[in-house]
């Protein structure tokens, strides 16, 4: 059996990770996959938001965002308006082992800052994370992550459509 080396390129990113300039992708597994799923969908659940699916296009997009931030390796920042299509959640963590489901998790930790009301800059900065996660009108999320040189992970999800417009509700 013959392989091409795009063929290749991808059955070893399917089984390592693959890395370039010193930070790896991280490679979700269906089960992890399922993991982020449920986590979003159980919060989104309590305040009767629609259950969201995975969508991979979004998951390549968060990818190279986790990426991105994993090459700098010193500090996480959202795209530009003008880079950005999507919602977007950014968590990254140091000393302990990736869990897919843990960045989603400090998100929803937020919940316990959170009073219902409509979104403003001063509670966005506290409530944000959680708000885009149980966004009613969402209905796709990918998530991606990447591990750098010092071992930082880099963890975002992008969401579609986006939410946290201020002055409206999330839910």
């Amino acid at each position: 059996m013959k392989i091409n080396k795009l063929t290749l390129f991808l059955l070893l990113n399917i089984f390592f990770d693959i890395s370039a300039f010193g930070q790896s992708r991280v490679i979700l597994a269906a089960s992890e996959i399922n993991l982020i799923l449920n986590a979003h969908n159980k919060e989104r659940e309590l305040v009767n938001s629609p259950r969201i699916i995975w969508d991979n296009q979004l998951a390549e997009y968060a990818y190279k965002w986790a990426e991105n931030l994993a090459q700098n390796d010193n500090e996480i920042w959202h795209r530009t308006q003008t880079e950005k299509h999507y919602g977007e959640n950014i968590s990254s963590f140091f000393g302990y082992d990736f869990t897919a489901n843990k960045g989603v998790d400090m998100w929803n930790e937020e919940k316990a800052h959170y009073t219902y009301s409509p979104i403003d800059h001063i509670s966005f900065k506290y409530t944000g994370h959680y708000t885009q996660v149980v966004w009613a009108n969402t209905r796709r999320v990918g998530c991606g992550c990447a591990k750098s040189v010092s071992g930082s992970y880099f963890f975002v999800c992008n969401y579609d459509p986006p939410g946290n417009y201020v002055g409206e509700y999330p839910y």
